[in-house]
């Protein structure tokens, strides 16, 4: 009996399915009552974005080719007809959107005319294709999906850090940086001991001269500023390097768009507290404009202190490092190292969710790296480059 009614129910939907009501009548459905075709010319009054596209010019080269990036957290500023303004900041996917309808009136562009779009480029960056200000006519077009259209649309904007050589050194000691053209200059010290020095990408030599002692660093510049690790000052001979060249990029943890804790092992050495995860998985807009290489980045856990070590000692050559998010906007990271239990090395600099900076550490010989930021917000690390012992 129970399987009767259930079947007879089935009837009853399915019939009930198969006719279309007309002048409270029902009768069967054909194609036109299922498939109807747009009343078209009439105003649809639903909506749509009109957008522009911030990228992170890696090459440097003005053009948005393949290897360049999207650039969250970009001001974009809008123009309308009547003289105002109004600002959104791009998402995770480079985008700057604004709301677009002519029935919906409390959206950002509603009323036909002469638009501007305007790139507001955050402090160190500086635009590379040369369109920074564009500007469209809107006209009203009922049946588009916000009832307007654009006469034209916006071209990428393409932005690149302004690169840097920065460091801190002892007050009074002497810095010299040679550029891949072979011409030298020396850098000013300020009195707290830091200096930054405007440079080109290519290799670079950085000497350091205090009281007798000298130290150079041979440094190659990419993608973004270089911040030095401190100079020791000590003189005698310098140890020379492991010979083994190892970068992670924490892009073959994992697959799903979850995080996943990096494991002890990962790449020959043990990781504590560190978490990888793909770049877009939050709304952080450091996480996206840190990413250097692949869709995966790392950073310290809930924010509080995460740690790489190993029984045998590595050298830590550097990484990208950014803040994970704009509520960190100058958070300080401070990075310390130890030789077994004896203090190594120590730096601190200053993160940005803007951008990434590349910290050249040149770690020598150390058995544990503490990554830890000043007031426990999350930093974003890729590329974290290393060398081993055969």
């Amino acid at each position: 009996m129970k399987r009767d009614l259930l079947f007879s129910g089935a009837v009853v939907v399915v019939a009930v399915a198969g006719l279309a009501v007309l002048c409270g009548s029902a009768r069967a459905g054909g194609a036109a009552d299922y498939y109807p075709r747009r009343a078209w010319g009439s105003f649809e009054g639903g909506q749509m974005n009109t957008s522009l596209l911030v990228f992170r010019d890696l090459n440097r080269n003005g053009i948005y080719d393949l290897g360049d990036r999207p650039m969250s957290r970009v001001a974009v500023e809008l123009g309308k007809p009547n003289g105002s303004t109004i600002m959104r900041l791009t998402n995770a996917g480079g985008f700057a959107n604004f709301r677009m309808s002519v029935m919906q009136r409390d959206f950002e562009v509603v009323d036909p005319g002469h638009y501007t779009f305007r790139v507001v480029p955050p402090p160190g960056y500086s635009v590379t294709t040369g369109n920074a200000s564009q500007e469209s006519d809107y006209v009203v077009s009922p049946g588009s999906p916000g009832d307007m259209i654009a006469k034209t649309t916006t071209h990428p904007v393409g932005l690149a850090a302004d690169m840097t050589i920065s460091g801190a050194v002892a007050a009074g000691s002497r810095v010299s940086l040679t550029g891949p053209d072979g011409v030298s200059a020396a850098a000013q010290v300020g009195p707290d001991g830091r200096f930054s020095a405007p440079v080109t990408p290519g290799e670079w030599l950085v000497d350091f001269a205090t009281g007798g002692a000298t130290e150079r660093r041979h440094v190659v510049v990419g993608a973004s500023p270089v911040v030095l690790s401190a100079f020791s000052g000590k003189s005698g001979p310098a140890e020379k390097p492991l010979p083994l060249e190892h970068v992670v990029g924490f892009d073959d943890l994992m697959t799903s768009p979850g995080v996943f804790e990096v494991p002890s092992g990962y790449g020959g050495l043990n990781w504590y507290n560190l978490v990888a995860m793909h770049q877009r998985f939050t709304d952080g807009p450091g996480y996206t404009n840190t990413t250097m290489s692949g869709e995966f980045i790392a950073y310290n856990s809930s924010g509080h202190p995460a740690q790489v070590f190993s029984d045998k000692p590595f050298d830590f050559t550097g990484a990208y490092f950014g803040a994970g998010w704009d509520d960190a906007e100058g958070e300080t990271l401070v990075l310390k190292a130890w030789r077994g239990d004896e203090p190594a090395y120590e730096d601190q600099l200053v993160l940005s969710a803007n951008g990434l900076v590349y910290f050249a550490a040149d770690y020598l010989r150390i058995t544990r790296l503490e990554i830890r930021t000043q007031h426990y917000w999350q930093a974003a690390i890729d590329d974290f480059a290393y060398r081993t012992g055969p």
